[in-house]
């Protein structure tokens, strides 16, 4: 006895839908992309997904998927594009925001576009098992879209301020933004850990960063260690600079981005180089919490090129000799990531 379905009752095929990426215990659906203008002023894509999270835990897309991008061969950098300048809202905030199982949000990623005219190449990796899938995108396809952006004249936000100063100040600004822009180096450590970071206390491991700060004193701040790359960095962090502080240096404070996973919210770095123990570096100090654990952070940094001896071995980064000295020697710029051993 069978049964034989044919003619009209024959069911449609199932086409999988290219757009639907399942990674591991993620599954993320391509829903479009466009071309935006970053906080500098160069193309940027930006991909809209949704994120669903299939695993047993809350979770959120920034602590599941590895996402990079390649164009030309050349992989991309992670673009910042804000919704709003004056909030320094991004369009990449909800990567942080953390959901139950099963639930979906939408997110937003962005990457720094070489040209617009060649594809570029999205892929998603979940960040446990390593299981990848890609997307392939053209940008000459793409729309433009411009950020609905509020702009005040009247902000009470001295960076802004700042920025309406007399020609003679202006100068001055100029200076003080130079100083902290460009290419960092140095070391960080965590302590105070708690829960799944408790045998990580008193750990530390060397660090790169970059600092872009607009004349609008406004910029952001990306760092990666020896387990991240400038692609794919540990922290991006959008600050503002004012001139208020101890010393000449101003004072540099977080208004938003990430820092391991974590979102960074506005205040939770207040950076015054006139505290640090050693003139012309860098001390971030700050606090991350989530579900697992606790720990203190504090990041120590001086310029690209910067010679460290007499600072003491205490503060010596650890593979100052083995990596970052032959670089400073042989003249090389500094890597987008740290490769020893």
């Amino acid at each position: 006895f069978s049964l034989t379905a044919c003619g009209k009752d024959d069911p449609e095929p199932i086409v999988p839908n290219p757009d639907y990426l399942e990674i591991g215990e993620y599954s993320l659906l391509y829903k479009n992309a466009k071309i935006m203008t970053d906080y500098q002023g160069n193309d940027a894509l930006v991909i809209t997904l949704d994120y669903t999270n299939n695993s047993e835990s809350n979770d959120s897309y920034l602590r599941s998927v590895i996402e990079s991008a390649v164009q030309n061969d050349t992989a991309l950098e992670l673009g910042i594009v804000y919704v709003n300048e004056e909030t320094l809202e991004m369009v990449t905030d909800s990567q942080v925001t953390e959901i139950a199982p099963g639930e979906t949000i939408e997110v937003q990623s962005a990457f720094e576009l070489l040209d617009t005219t060649n594809e570029v190449v999205v892929t998603f990796e979940d960040i446990y098992d390593g299981n990848k899938k890609n997307i392939v995108i053209n940008p000459s396809t793409l729309s433009r879209e411009t950020a609905d952006a509020a702009k005040s004249t009247n902000s009470s936000d001295s960076t802004k301020s700042n920025a309406a100063n007399t020609s003679a100040s202006a100068a001055v600004d100029d200076e003080l933004i130079d100083w902290w822009n460009g290419d960092w180096y140095g070391w960080w450590t965590m302590t105070g850990c708690s829960g799944k970071y408790e045998d990580l206390n008193g750990e530390w491991w060397d660090i790169c960063g970059n600092i872009e700060i607009g004349d609008d004193y406004i910029g952001t701040v990306t760092l990666w260690d020896e387990f991240f790359t400038k692609s794919d960095p540990m922290v991006i962090a959008s600050v503002s600079l004012s001139d208020d502080g101890i010393s000449e240096h101003g004072t540099l404070m977080s208004e938003g981005g990430y820092f391991d996973y974590m979102s960074l919210e506005y205040g939770d770095w207040i950076v015054d180089t006139g505290l640090d123990e050693f003139e012309g570096m860098i001390h971030i100090g700050g606090y991350y919490e989530d579900e697992e654990g606790t720990y203190y952070y504090d990041i120590y940094m001086c310029p690209w090129g910067f010679s460290w001896e007499n600072l003491g071995e205490e503060f010596m980064p650890y593979y100052y000799y083995e990596w970052y000295l032959p670089l400073i020697e042989a003249g090389e710029a500094m890597p987008d990531s740290i490769e020893v051993g």
